[in-house]
């Protein structure tokens, strides 16, 4: 197993873990015509542009999850370090990759210097504000409000305890 920067080589298969898990996890969130808009190539662009530190996650010969931290994009979060997105392929998923990923992208942002990180969460994602708490962050009262596919969807911040 390993966890590398993502490359022109492998952009594809981030891009192709972004929408499968967005297909799956979040349907029932997310407007089901948004999801079935997306393809295995939506995010390629973005992974080439590199605008994030993006990892991807390799077990066996198949990647099966990645991820994108960055510093603070909120300006009001000057200093902090941000975990942008996670995602693991829906057939992995609690199978333990999100946590590794998730730890990386956590030590690498301590390594860049962060000792405070945060993320956004869907509030209506409950799996997933259950895996961040059990990974030590909580819900520290700040909202945003996206608008996804046509519909407002709250985003609830979540900070570390470190």
């Amino acid at each position: 197993m390993k966890i590398e920067k993502v490359s022109e080589q492998t952009a594809s298969a981030a891009s192709r873990i972004y929408a499968l898990s967005w297909k799956v996890g979040y349907k029932g969130i997310i407007p089901q015509k948004y999801l079935d808009g997306l393809t295995t190539g939506s995010w390629t662009p973005r992974f080439k542009e590199a605008v994030y530190k993006d990892y991807i996650l390799e077990d066996n010969g198949r990647y099966v999850a990645a991820s994108s931290v960055s510093p603070a994009r909120d300006g009001n979060m000057k200093g902090w370090g941000e975990i942008v997105s996670l995602y693991v392929l829906p057939e992995y998923f609690r199978n333990g990759y999100g946590k590794l990923l998730f730890e990386h992208d956590v030590e690498q942002l301590k390594n860049d210097g962060f000792e405070k990180i945060y993320l956004w969460v869907l509030e209506e994602n409950h799996r997933a504000r259950a895996f961040y708490k059990a990974m030590g962050f909580f819900f520290n009262g700040d909202t945003s409000v996206i608008n996804i596919g046509g519909e407002e969807l709250t985003e609830l911040r979540y900070v570390n305890q470190l």
